[in-house]
């Protein structure tokens, strides 16, 4: 089932996303993330983050171009190349998809997705401001 593939891939973004705003990438990760772990782990962030947005009535998340902004620069803070990222737009949409014909019940989605994007939706909320 795909959603429980998010659900493993989100915890392991957050890590990084919470770990890569507070520590220099060395200090983080020894060996390089292969590419296309690097796109599958931004587009489920992105992904849930909009179905927060749309599904959970989140409106307190800014715009989607802002989300794929911020994903971008999450991956910039990692030390990722984002040159190779074509594939990312495509990916976050087919993910999103997947989370709305997921027959788990929207309630267990959005409150699952509040708990694990926290540090994600809290950087989103940061560059809204700014």
């Amino acid at each position: 089932m795909q959603l429980t593939k998010i659900f493993r891939l989100v915890p392991v973004l957050l890590l990084l996303v919470t770990a890569g705003c507070q520590q220099p990438r060395s200090s983080l990760q020894k060996e390089p993330v292969a590419l296309n772990e690097q796109v599958e782990q931004l587009a489920s962030v992105i992904a849930s983050t909009k179905y927060l947005k749309y599904k959970c009535n989140r409106s307190d998340l800014p715009s989607d171009a802002v989300i794929d902004k911020v994903a971008y620069k999450v991956a910039k803070q990692r030390g990722w190349n984002s040159a190779g990222y074509g594939a990312l737009p495509q990916r976050s949409e087919e993910i999103y998809q997947s989370l709305m014909r997921d027959n788990t019940p929207e309630q267990t989605k959005c409150s699952s997705f509040n708990s694990l994007l926290a540090p994600f939706t809290d950087e989103l909320r940061a560059e809204k401001s700014s």
